[in-house]
């Protein structure tokens, strides 16, 4: 079992965070007094929701995931409808990211031959209508 502090410290969340996170209903502590004592299940299941976080699962898709899977009989179907809805989100911004950093490179690339030609010019303008595929 883990308090508050401990299992903020192990996850790299805040306490502010897991009690946010209790809060909202997304995790429930057991209570010795007033105190809240986190089991092993209760830190994978954190770690999980930090994971969903991080790819950008809106909190009220953590909410449903949550609650259908406290059901006594957890749909399935549901749970892993809502993974693969955010599965092609989080691709979708995965593809967003790959084309933004192809135009960084480019623009870097820009740069190293201008620097290697010895000219000093801003090259803003070049940039501005550079197509991925130029």
């Amino acid at each position: 079992m883990y308090s508050i502090g401990e299992l903020a410290k192990l996850v790299g969340m805040t306490t502010h965070g897991l009690r946010y996170y209790e809060k909202e209903g997304l995790v429930v502590p057991a209570r010795k007094g007033n105190n809240r004592m986190y089991s092993e299940e209760d830190r994978l299941w954190i770690e999980f929701l930090i994971h969903m976080r991080a790819t950008g699962m809106p909190l009220s898709d953590m909410k449903i995931y949550t609650e259908l899977r406290k059901s006594d009989d957890p749909p399935l179907e549901e749970l892993m409808a809502l993974l693969v809805k955010h599965r092609q989100l989080v691709e979708a911004k995965i593809q967003d990211f790959q084309k933004n950093l192809l135009l960084l490179d480019k623009k870097i690339e820009v740069y190293r031959e201008e620097i290697a030609s010895g000219a000093r010019n801003d090259l803003f303008d070049h940039f501005v209508g550079m197509e991925v595929n130029e």
